[in-house]
């Protein structure tokens, strides 16, 4: 998809971070765009400014997690703008504490937003694609889902299986002729306010429990401190956009993290424990 003016976008996680970037980015590209997120203040927030700079956008208020959310998404884009040509299923939390003796809730939510937020995605826009010719589906992920943190078990799996779904689709689709293509996104520290929503506890507005797991404790903390020296969104969206337009599978937005990724699997191949 080398042009992307007057074509639709949609993105959830809109109301912030990386997804508020990506429709800032898709507008700039003259597309119309609709915005997808669960916290409607939000995302009548981005709705007001992009609308204030020219932007057409709709936005809707979608849980990621519910099945029925994002089909209502889909058909909600259709009705009003006719079609769907670029979809980022970029909501996602963190949900860190201890993974093993902390509520099986955040691993429900973790589970829910992250890995059923793109399955769903997939699932409602993959077919309106195939029938109007044309798409592209980018999936975040994570550098979580190329190495496993220890202390984030949740958000490991979540993203190990974002890059799985990502990259299964992307042969499948490429071996049977689909005019729709796929990209995965795996940033590493980006400047958002993600670790804002930490845990379940803090999604419901309570404190979160204080967690027991030193190698959790410590990863809360590391994970705060590069968030808050990470990478502009901005520049996460520019390679979004770079990808889409070259068909480009892959999106890493942290070169430096590729000798740990290649250690990794040098090890795997190797069956040398991982440390």
């Amino acid at each position: 998809m080398e042009h992307l003016a007057g074509k639709v976008a949609v993105v959830t996680g809109a109301g912030s971070g990386i997804g508020k970037a990506l429709a800032e980015r898709f507008v700039a590209e003259g597309m119309r765009v609709v915005l997808a997120d669960i916290d409607e203040v939000r995302l009548r927030s981005v709705e007001a400014q992009l609308s204030e700079n020219g932007g057409n956008v709709l936005p809707v208020v979608c849980d990621t997690a519910l099945e029925e959310s994002v089909q209502a998404l889909a058909q909600k884009a259709l009705d009003h703008y006719g079609a769907a040509h670029v979809l980022c299923n970029n909501a996602g939390v963190v949900g860190t504490g201890d993974p093993w003796a902390g509520p099986i809730s955040v691993w429900d939510w973790v589970i829910g937003i992250n890995l059923y937020g793109v399955i769903h995605g997939v699932r409602a826009f993959l077919p309106i694609m195939q029938e109007q010719g044309e798409g592209h589906i980018v999936n975040t992920a994570s550098m979580a889902g190329l190495l496993a943190m220890p202390g984030a078990a949740a958000y490991n799996v979540t993203k190990h299986g974002v890059v799985a779904l990502s990259e299964g689709l992307f042969t499948e689709l490429k071996s049977t002729g689909s005019p729709v293509s796929v990209s995965v996104l795996c940033p590493g520290f980006v400047k958002t306010e993600l670790m804002k929503q930490m845990s379940w506890a803090a999604r419901l507005g309570e404190q979160p429990a204080a967690s027991s797991n030193p190698v959790a404790q410590f990863m809360d903390q590391m994970l705060v401190e590069g968030v808050e020296s990470g990478i502009s969104p901005v520049d996460v969206a520019d390679q979004v956009v770079d990808a889409i337009t070259s068909d480009r599978f892959w999106i890493l937005t942290h070169p430096d993290f590729g000798p740990g990724v290649t250690e990794r699997y040098r090890k795997a191949v190797a069956q040398e424990n991982p440390v």
